[in-house]
């Protein structure tokens, strides 16, 4: 008898992927269902014990579905440094609002799991909000604009603001995706013209 892919042995790399990629379907299935070891063992066709072999913990698990989420929009929104300033800047900002629209309840899902987390979730999504700060900050310095504290406060800001717009958006899409993505995209010039002295 001919063994199933889920049954095919796999090397742990492999099988850990197969459980993360069966997470993700689970989390844009329906984003308001609990994320739990059990939905996530039957779609990916393996058993809850199993699961915490590879991932050792619900914790560990819940971890690596937001790395792997958000390892994948950062790679979506790295700047391009063949662009211009001015639309290296605006590539980037529409293809992570691009990002969370093509699937927007795993982002929901990400930053609700973040949030509820332990101090190592949070963590992971400080960092991530970080480098995507970092390079809006240095796209933001290639258009010639002087980095000030204050300057650097904005762009942080602004991460925020885009983030709860976002959500908001997922929550009660009343306006259309290319409005979405201009009000994302403007809003950072709107916020930057009050830095100046």
């Amino acid at each position: 008898m001919s063994q199933t892919s889920s049954g095919a042995r796999l090397r742990p790399e492999q099988r850990r992927t197969q459980i993360l990629e069966a997470a993700r379907r689970v989390l844009l299935a329906d984003p308001h269902r609990e994320l739990t070891v059990e939905l996530v063992a039957a779609e990916a066709g393996v058993s809850p014990a199993l699961l915490f072999h590879y991932f050792g913990s619900k914790k560990k698990f819940q971890y690596a579905v937001i790395e792997e989420a958000a390892a994948e929009v950062m790679l979506r929104t790295a700047p391009d440094p063949s662009l211009p300033p001015d639309e290296q800047l605006r590539s980037g900002i529409r293809a992570f609002v691009r990002a969370v629209l093509e699937a927007p309840q795993l982002y929901r899902a990400t930053l609700l799991m973040s949030a509820a987390g332990d101090p190592e979730l949070r963590a992971l999504h400080s960092e991530l909000r970080r480098v995507f700060s970092e390079w809006v900050i240095g796209a933001v310095a290639e258009r010639g604009l002087e980095i000030t504290p204050v300057v650097e406060l904005a762009c942080h800001g602004w991460q925020g603001y885009v983030e709860q717009t976002l959500l908001m958006w997922i929550d009660n899409p009343d306006v259309s995706p290319e409005a979405l993505e201009r009000l994302c995209e403007q809003s950072l010039d709107a916020i930057l013209s009050t830095t100046s002295e």
